[in-house]
Order: structure tokens, then sequence, then C-alpha cells
């Protein structure tokens, strides 16, 4: 016995149990689930597999305390710029602080042409895989494991280019940024299949900031430039670039910060390669959130399935609910976490208003 014994020896049962959670939400039985995690630092200053594994277990001993549908995953997180990496972007570490990267071009002339660069070569990519190695050197496959925060094409594009080298391209040299984003796609595919094979049976979809079942498919991106794009440049390149990304890995699941109800729209043309979104509800989430109702009417009767962030303030959170909910719509909500009476309060109500929506037969 070691001293995650009795993590691992609870964390069975919880499987047991929340597993087939997923099951009864694809088949509409229960068309809803709640996803409620404590506050972690596995998303800060991460430098070495071991540090990595000792924060994950500790967000996953706390999670066993906290009520919700979800399953806690290890995650083998070193920041948003893995791929920026790769293109020999440099990596800034600051004390108590996730990693940073600074950008190496500055025009979009120095990306014409560029030679794709190899995973092989990049050390954080290394530093994902060591992780992963480490985290099932420690578990096995007791405890799931998903892929490294995976940034979309658009969002890696703007850590490697000067990001307004990037938006003026597209509307300026739309063919040269586009060779460039798919050429960041395919080393993504390709390294996400790398994760993918070393992960082996640990694996659980969809990944980064969703709610993990292992009745769901997918990789999940972070494509937050969806909010600063135009609908027709997302149309043209972020969302294109999505679908790729989705065809290759069995599905993909999109996040975006920020406001981007009008880019909801033109999601519903990415399924089945499509299979949900993340967006946030209210300002404790986001400084610019999504309204409910515009969520709501972007993407009922898409089949897409909304996972949406709300403030964990219990009567402000069920009337942002309450504007999201629609017979034709499967939702997953994220309340903010505060504590662990206000996460026991938030699930019962968020329950008996969802089981009261979502009633079999009404």
């Amino acid at each position: 016995m070691n001293e995650f014994t009795p993590i691992v020896t609870a964390y069975e049962k919880l499987r047991a149990d929340r597993t087939p959670l997923g099951a009864r939400f694809l088949s509409g039985e229960r068309p809803y689930l709640i996803f409620q995690t404590p506050n972690g630092d596995v998303w800060s200053d991460m430098r070495t597999p071991e540090q990595s594994f000792n924060e994950n277990m500790k967000l996953i001993k706390t999670s066993l305390e906290t009520p919700s549908d979800h399953l806690p995953v290890l995650e083998p997180w070193f920041g948003t710029g893995v791929y920026a990496n790769m293109y020999g972007c440099d990596y800034v570490w600051r004390t108590g602080e996730a990693p940073a990267v600074h950008y190496r071009y500055h025009n979009i002339a120095e990306v014409r042409n560029v030679t794709q660069p190899r995973w092989q070569d990049s050390p954080i990519a290394h530093l994902v895989l060591d992780a992963i190695r480490y985290f099932k050197q420690k578990t096995g496959n007791a405890i799931p494991i998903i892929w490294t925060d995976t940034q979309s094409a658009s969002d890696s594009a703007t850590m490697i280019l000067d990001a307004c080298e990037v938006f003026a391209a597209c509307l300026q040299e739309p063919d040269t940024i586009m060779a460039f984003m798919r050429g960041i796609n395919r080393l993504i595919i390709e390294f996400s299949q790398v994760q993918s094979d070393l992960i082996g049976d640990a694996g659980i979809h969809p990944g980064h900031i969703f709610l993990n079942n292992s009745h769901f498919q997918g990789l999940s991106v972070s494509d937050d430039n969806i909010a600063v794009g135009s609908p027709a440049v997302n149309r043209k390149f972020n969302l294109v670039l999505d679908e790729e990304i989705g065809k290759a890995m069995g599905g993909v699941t999109i996040h975006s910060c920020g406001r981007w109800m009008n880019t909801m729209r033109l999601v519903k043309g990415l399924t089945p390669s499509c299979i949900s979104i993340d967006c946030a509800l209210d300002k404790d989430c986001d400084p610019d959130p999504c309204d409910p109702e515009s969520v709501r009417d972007a993407m009922r009767g898409s089949g897409i399935v909304v996972c949406a962030r709300t403030t964990g303030d219990t009567g402000r959170m069920l009337a942002e609910v309450k504007k999201l909910l629609h017979p034709n719509l499967k939702v997953v909500i994220h309340p903010a976490f505060i504590d662990v009476p206000t996460a026991e309060r938030n699930y019962a109500e968020l329950e008996e208003l969802l089981s009261a929506f979502y009633k079999p037969g009404e």
C-alpha cells in the first residue's frame, strides 16, 4: 500500500457509480449532467511529472467529497503553448503562475512556406509524454488520463505568430495563413494520437475542461479565437480546422471563452464531427459571458451538447439555467465551486430543476 491507495480505492466506487450516467445521458434517459469540481493547482506552475501528478491527486481527493456526475482525471497539463513550443517558441516560467510562451514570428512573411516542425524536437511535448508515463507508473489504469490541454490551430497560431498578423492575414493572405494553420493542425492530430497510444486503456473522453466519461468520444479543443473572429472568418478557418480534428479523432468538443453565440449557429454544420461545445453564462466564469437564451436558440435541435459554466450563487445559477433549457437540448451544467456545502445545495437544486424539466413523457 502507498499513500495513494485509499484514493484509488475510493475512486473505484466513484467510477462504478458515475460511469453509467454517461450511457443514460447519451440515450436520453437523463439528458442532463451536473459537473462540479473543486479548485486546484493543476493548471498553474507545473514543471515536472511528479509535481503534476501530486497536484492532480490532491484535486481528485477533494473531488471525492464533491457531489457531481463527472469522473476526475489525471491531466498532463503544462500550459497552453505545447504546440507553440513545437514551432520553437520559448516557454516562460514564473513562480506560482501558469507558463506562458513568447511568439517567435513577427510578420506573415516569416511563415510563408514555413517547414512543419517535428513534435519529437519539442521539450514540452516530451514533458507531456513523460508525465503520462509517470501517471501510469503510479496508478496504472485505475484513474483515467486525458490528453494535455489542446489549443486549436488558430489559438496556437496566435502564440507562434504575432496575433495581429494572424487576424489580418485571414483577410489579406487567406491561403498563407490557412496553410500555416493546417500544418499546426496536422501536429495536433499526430501528437494527440501519440498521447492516445501511450495512455492506452486508461484513456477517457473528451478531455480538458469538459465532463469526462468512458461512454463519451472525441477530443476537446480550446478555440478561444472563435470569440473574437467574425462568423465569416470562423466559418472559413477555425471551424474547418476543428472539423478536421473531429474527423481524425472520433469527434471534437469545442470550448471558447467569451461571447460567441453567432458562431454557435455555424457549429451545427459540423455535425456529426462536433459532439459538444463549452461556454460561460455568468461573469463569475467569464468577464464577457454568453446569453443563455441565445445559446439555447442557437443550439436547440442540433444534437450537439451544451456544456454551460455558470455561477455558484444558487439563485442566479438557477435563473440562468432556466433560460438555457429546451426539450431538444442536452446540457451539462457546470457551476463555479465555492465550497462543499454550497456544491451540495447546488447539486440538489439542479437535480430537482432538471429532472422536472426533462421528466420522461413530457
